[in-house]
């Protein structure tokens, strides 16, 4: 009997530290990174551009707050990348001694830069795929720059993971085409690094406030407001293998310097303290398409349709979120032109798990192109509408990548083309003040 109570315990020792060794909290911790200088190869690019984009570059891996960020000097050209590669195998593997100068194409490492990179740092080569200035038909300079970054484990020798970014800049002035493409690479290259899943940051929870959770890491590793979290669970299969499941959703609400608090939006079962959480990369922007129907109040319109879309900014942002937006009003002769409204406004989210309540207010003015053919050229374009709306909506996450909404509100937008130049169209008005109480449908897309 005493033999047979010590075998239970012994098991259920071993179990318990099977348990805690394969199911305790993963957090991250800040990684060490060395970044080289942007290499161009064949494409000739004006230094001070150069310059630019390795600020940018390097501005990015500081930002982010998860690296330690050590600044190369040297520029790796087409194909020094492999043989930096097998040069820190043969060192590590061979225990080959390392000269006091290695040379790699037109650049020099000293004996201590190598000695510090052969250590478990991770390498970015990044390196100009496309650099293209053009001349367009209106006399615009438009200006692509595409730049791939390979990700090196200098430990393991090896390419781990690569990332592409694309952009595009477009101006009268060519230094200021290559400007707008030169600053649109931070927001993307730092959605590309979170996606990789090496640098994904992991946390679990500390402490549980009912629809609130604690979790480690803040500033100190980068977070912030608007970024979710994926709370995940992890089961050890007979054949040995992990098999993990994502148990619910998080975002962050506010941010300290070491911890952060987040609102659960659903999970099952419910969050306990040792959750382990996994980072959602998102770009940090929702793209929500609706559609509005209005019944008019103030003018002699039965109805009006509207279609547009909305641009919120979501990473950086919790309660209060911007937003930007476009939509077409059906009100106008269509076979004369279709006025193009543009907004701007502001939003405050309301989470009831799932759900969302939204009111939300915005403003701006419309323009259209008239084709039809007896309007003078020089009245072809036409500053149409001055106008806004307000209203709420009821969001429901259906999916962590998607809601759907159903939208109630008043818009009303007034008319800016003047009675004496108006063009007739078969006796009709071509742009008329149009308002309504508005009730509609959307669905989000969150990325």
């Amino acid at each position: 009997m005493r033999k047979l109570l010590l075998l239970i315990i012994a098991l259920l020792a071993v179990s318990l530290f099977i348990r805690t060794t394969v199911f305790a909290q993963v957090v991250s911790e800040r990684k060490e990174i060395a970044v080289f200088k942007l290499s161009y190869y064949r494409y000739d690019i004006p230094n001070a551009v150069l310059g630019g984009i390795d600020e940018e570059i390097r501005s990015v891996f500081i930002n982010l707050g998860r690296f330690d960020v050590v600044g190369l000097t040297q520029r790796l050209e087409e194909g020094d990348l492999n043989e930096f590669i097998d040069k820190i195998k043969m060192y590590k593997e061979e225990q080959v001694e390392i000269p006091e100068e290695v040379q790699m194409g037109k650049e020099f490492f000293t004996k201590a830069d190598f000695d510090s990179l052969v250590g478990s740092f991770i390498v970015v080569v990044p390196t100009v795929a496309n650099y293209v200035v053009a001349r367009l038909d209106d006399d615009d300079y438009q200006v692509n720059i595409k730049t791939s970054f390979s990700f090196v484990n200098v430990e393991e020798g090896r390419t781990f993971a690569q990332a592409f970014v694309d952009t595009e800049g477009k101006d009268e002035n060519q230094e200021l085409a290559i400007k707008a493409a030169v600053d649109a690479i931070p927001m993307q290259l730092t959605f590309e690094i979170r996606k990789i899943p090496e640098f994904q940051l992991k946390t679990g929870i500390i402490e549980v406030r009912g629809t609130e959770i604690i979790i480690e890491l803040g500033r100190d590793l980068g977070l912030k407001a608007g970024d979710e979290y994926v709370i995940v669970s992890s089961e050890i299969l007979q054949s040995g293998r992990a098999l993990s499941r994502e148990q619910g959703l998080v975002v962050i609400k506010e941010v300290s310097d070491e911890v952060s608090i987040a609102k659960v939006i659903y999970a099952k079962p419910r969050p306990q303290i040792g959750d382990q959480l996994q980072e959602l990369p998102r770009l940090g922007m929702d793209t929500s398409p609706y559609v509005h129907f209005a019944k008019g109040l103030v003018y002699d319109r039965n109805s009006t349709i509207v279609i547009g879309a909305r641009q919120t900014l979501s990473r950086g942002f919790y309660s209060f979120r911007p937003f930007a937006g476009i939509e077409v009003p059906l009100v106008a002769n269509i076979l004369a032109g279709i006025p193009l409204n543009l907004y701007i406004g502001g939003e405050y989210n309301i989470y009831l798990g799932r759900f969302q309540l939204v009111p939300r207010a915005a403003f701006g003015g419309g323009g259209a192109y008239l084709w039809y053919r007896d309007v003078p050229d020089e009245d072809k374009f036409l500053w149409t509408y001055v106008g806004g709306n307000a209203g709420i909506s009821l969001n429901y996450l259906f999916h962590k990548n998607y809601r759907f909404s159903i939208e109630a509100g008043y818009l009303h937008w007034f008319s800016l083309v003047p009675l004496k130049n108006v063009y007739i169209f078969e006796g009709k008005f071509l742009f008329p003040d149009y308002d309504g109480v508005y009730v509609g449908t959307g669905i989000t897309i969150k990325y």
